[in-house]
């Protein structure tokens, strides 16, 4: 099979990913383990295309689930879309704006047409873009929120809390959008800090010469006022309790009432409460029977009929007036800049305006309970751990979740109303059957839709076809999910609501394990954003340079809960690196040409002849099993950027740069070394295949006839031995070819030029060295190699030293030894080896460590410790004699 000699991606990653999906790789198969991994996707919002985020989420996911399904476990990856209420309806209105079309032009039916114009174009593109951004997930059960089925469940739970008394419809202080005209929640608001106005009005007390000065940021609510509150224990206001005072403007009394929620330390003491334009005045209200129905600012910020003159004005207006009229009438104490936070919407930016209002609630705090108990029996766990403080902070302070949106674009309420007295007559899922009852002309659905939240909550289970009135196989065969990877500021919004719905209607947690990720910033650390000129297209990165590259730059260095920065020097790195790879196995294939053995015949047929292996084929699979068992381990722990450090560690460093150099040097000689390179290639391609799944993929396939990877097993290297002895003596090996490259580059020997070498050592040594002489040779450019007992003389004036373990070399390039600068060098490695010794003294004298660690490994530092001495002393001798 013809083997290009540069890595080209372009010319395999797309007809790869084509030939997976048409053959159903990515379906689900009969497990080998008995165990299933599940794990939902996070739906995209059909808002606009993918970001950079999006590619982070893929490439986590695609890890765990290639993985898996290499282990045989009965994989399971659901793709689907979210219609994303709020957002969706956003920019279709925006772009209407800009074809001077308005909303509120259009009638509803018309309006979701074109929503749904809009969510088929970018649903298309959005699953498009998973596919060239390598997702593997099984299409054949492709979900959008807003399918049939999903409505469906929606509208069942909905209805199935209403009849538990879960939800209700309440009259409540709530958070307004003007800009998107519906009631959002409180973590759809920010706050940001204004330079404003504090205004001190005085308010006569009535029959008295007396007065209370109210501090206020908005005097335009003063015309609300129902009372004046202080503080019970505050002894400047206790005497005029239960008394009255005159309401500047309107010149009606109110009372003067105590609650203990005033600042006693803050303004002047005394607080004005407004109870349908404040949410603490609101809580003040609901204690002490105020009025609730007195309200003179609307939800889009103009003074209503009740504002008296004001009515009709806008508030910025109406402040200014009122502030003059409270001049004129000698109100008006005083004025002083003030900074204070101010609410802002999250999505649009306009101010929010708190207002009562008559809304859908869900009784957060109550189902929260079922969550606590089985949270602290640890039901479900939070990677990374300190997000857990986080979430206690949430799930122990639930509010009630208010879920109704005046929105046109999201799952309608099924609730029903009487058309002449507006009483809620029906909560039902079957709107015939209500049409029925009560004739369809004497019945009205309910308007507002549900938060997104509410049934983005479901997601987990709802897209395994879960349905209250019969069995359900993908759900009793898949839930709960293994795992559910996501942002991490997303935690309250979606991960908590969840956990809420799926203790209520299951008993399970709908997840074993919480896997957070963070912000894709961008090189500076900046968050990536289209005003800062520093978005970054996943698309347009993987056409210029691969899907695999790509996936390498998210996943280094990326570890839960934090944010990462992307740059494409990092994507230019992971592309050398992968041609480097693709040269690695390039030189296998010149030199195996194809692999036909079966791959666990290979494993027998080395464990076969295991003792007739040289000694850097018994090391290079002992190291491979090391690593697969690291590898394993990171998987399983979700430690993906660590494991990918160790698995490039092993492939440059172990085998590439030394094995493969052994190979050339020895493959005439030794009987078993092509069955042991193409052991070790296949294993490697296999534990590479989840980061890079498109390289690997087409090396398989050039490697063993067209068989598919994907099809392959997990390594389990069960037959092969970690051969710890072999271990360390090629650690040696390495460490003096290390050793004697050293001297070299200190001694500015050109790459090309040979030097000769002695070694003295015990004779435990000789037949090591002997038994290497070739690799070290080539390795360390040698021509000639002497080894010599340990108590023999040499005259060695003109060579340079070098120790390790208890191996003398003697380094002669021919040339006279610089005195001076040998003694730096060798100052340089006495200082370095006293570190060391240091180092291993402070964890020697370390009680804890002497008394905690196995006594093999204290036995081992302390080997270490004497081996170190011996050195530095035969440094300081050399030293000395020169």
């Amino acid at each position: 099979m013809e083997f290009s000699k540069k890595y080209n991606p372009a010319n395999f990653e797309k007809e790869i990913y084509k030939k997976w999906e048409e053959n159903n790789k990515f379906q689900p198969k009969d497990s080998k383990t008995w165990e299933s991994f599940y794990i939902p996707m996070p739906p995209p919002n059909v808002t606009w295309n993918l970001h950079i985020g999006h590619s982070l989420t893929l490439a986590l996911e695609d890890i765990m689930v290639r993985y898996h399904r290499l282990k045989w476990d009965d994989t399971l990856w659901i793709p689907g879309t979210d219609h994303a209420g709020i957002s969706t309806q956003t920019v279709v209105e925006k772009k209407l704006i800009k074809e001077w079309i308005s909303r509120t032009w259009l009638w509803r039916e018309k309006f979701l047409d074109e929503v749904w114009k809009w969510k088929d174009e970018y649903q298309k593109n959005i699953t498009s873009q998973m596919r060239l951004m390598w997702a593997s997930a099984d299409w054949s059960k492709e979900r959008f929120t807003f399918d049939e089925w999903l409505n469906k469940t929606v509208e069942h739970v909905f209805c199935d809390l209403y009849n538990k008394w879960l939800i209700y419809k309440w009259e409540y202080m709530v958070n307004y959008s003007p800009a998107l005209q519906t009631v959002v929640s409180d973590i759809e608001v920010v706050y940001k800090e204004e330079q404003t106005e504090m205004f001190y009005v005085t308010y006569f007390i009535s029959w008295s010469d007396n007065e209370l000065t109210i501090a206020t940021t908005r005097p335009e609510t003063l015309l609300a006022d129902q009372a004046v509150a202080v503080h019970p224990k505050d002894k400047r206001y206790k005497k005029f309790i239960w008394r009255k005072v005159i309401l500047p403007i309107v010149n009606k009394e109110i009372p003067i009432i105590w609650d203990e929620s005033v600042d006693i330390e803050f303004g002047t003491w005394a607080l004005k409460i407004t109870p349908a334009h404040d949410s603490t005045d609101y809580q003040i209200w609901k204690k002490h029977n105020l009025r609730l129905d007195y309200r003179v600012i609307d939800a889009n910020w103009y003074m209503t009929e009740d504002a008296w003159t004001f009515a009709g004005q806008d508030i910025k207006t109406a402040r200014e007036n009122i502030v003059e009229l409270l001049k004129s009438k000698g109100n008006l104490l005083k004025k002083e800049p003030y900074v204070h936070k101010v609410w802002y919407c999250e999505r649009t930016w306009c101010k929010i305006e708190t207002i009562v209002s008559t809304q859908w609630f869900v009784k957060s705090s109550e189902l929260a309970k079922k969550v606590i108990v089985w949270y602290k029996a640890w039901d479900f766990k939070i990677i990374p751990e300190r997000f857990n403080k986080i979430f206690e902070d949430w799930i122990y302070n639930l509010r009630d979740w208010c879920i109704s949106r005046q929105l046109w674009w999201w799952h309608q309420i099924p609730a029903y109303y009487d058309i002449k007295t507006w009483e809620l007559i029906a909560v039902s899922t079957n709107e015939q059957e209500v049409y029925d009852k009560f004739w369809k002309d004497n019945v009205r659905r309910d308007e507002d839709v549900l938060d997104t939240w509410f049934s983005s909550a479901l997601w987990p289970f709802s897209i395994l076809d879960w349905d209250p009135k019969k069995s359900w196989d993908l759900f009793n065969k898949y839930y709960p999910a293994q795992v559910l990877e996501t942002w991490s500021d997303i935690l309250f919004f979606w991960v908590t609501k969840m956990l809420l719905m799926w203790y209520e209607f299951t008993w399970i947690s709908p997840f074993k394990t919480i896997y957070l990720n963070w912000l894709v910033l961008d090189e500076k650390w900046k968050k990536m954003s289209k005003s800062f000129w520093n978005v970054i297209n996943p698309i347009e990165i993987i056409e210029k340079y691969s899907a695999d590259s790509l996936r390498l730059s998210l996943v280094i260095g990326n570890t839960p809960g934090n944010n990462m920065n992307f740059s494409l020097d990092n994507i230019e790195n992971n592309q050398v690196f992968l041609n480097k790879f693709w040269n690695i196995f390039r030189f296998v294939h010149t030199n195996i040409w194809e692999i036909k053995e079966n791959y666990n015949d290979l494993e027998n047929l080395i464990t076969k002849n295991y003792n007739s292996l040289l000694s850097h084929e018994k090391w290079i699979l002992s190291r491979l099993k090391n690593t697969m068992e690291n590898i394993t381990d990171g998987m399983e722990k979700f430690n993906f950027s660590s494991t990918w450090i160790e698995l490039i560690s092993f492939t440059k460093d172990e085998f590439a740069d030394f094995y493969i150099e052994e190979y050339k040097l020895t493959k005439d000689i030794s009987k078993f070394g092509n069955m042991v390179l193409a052991y070790c290639t296949l294993t490697l391609l296999k534990l590479w295949h989840p980061y890079i799944p498109f390289v690997t993929e087409e090396l398989y396939w050039k490697l063993t006839e067209w068989n598919y990877l994907i099809d392959s097993c997990w390594p389990k290297l069960i037959e092969i031995k970690k051969d710890l002895k072999v271990e360390e003596n090629m650690n040696i090996l390495y460490e003096i070819i290390r050793t004697i490259r050293n001297i070299r580059a200190e001694k500015w020997v050109k790459p090309s030029d040979f030097v000769d070498i002695i070694f003295k050592s015990e004779n435990s040594y000789k037949e090591f060295l002997i038994e290497n002489d070739i690799i070290i040779k080539w390795l360390a450019k040698i021509k000639e190699i002497n080894i010599l007992w340990k108590e023999e003389k040499i005259e060695n004036e003109k060579l340079s030293y070098g120790v390790v373990e208890n191996i003398d070399i003697y380094v002669d390039m021919w040339v006279n030894l610089d005195a001076e600068e040998e003694k730096a060098r060798l100052k340089t490695q006495i200082e370095d080896k006293k570190e060391y010794i240091n180092i291993l003294d402070q964890k020697l004298m370390n009680s804890e460590f002497i008394k905690n660690a196995p006594e093999s490994i204290v036995r081992s530092e302390q080997d270490k410790k004497r081996q170190a001495q011996d050195q530095l002393e035969k440094f300081l001798t050399k030293y000395n004699s020169l």
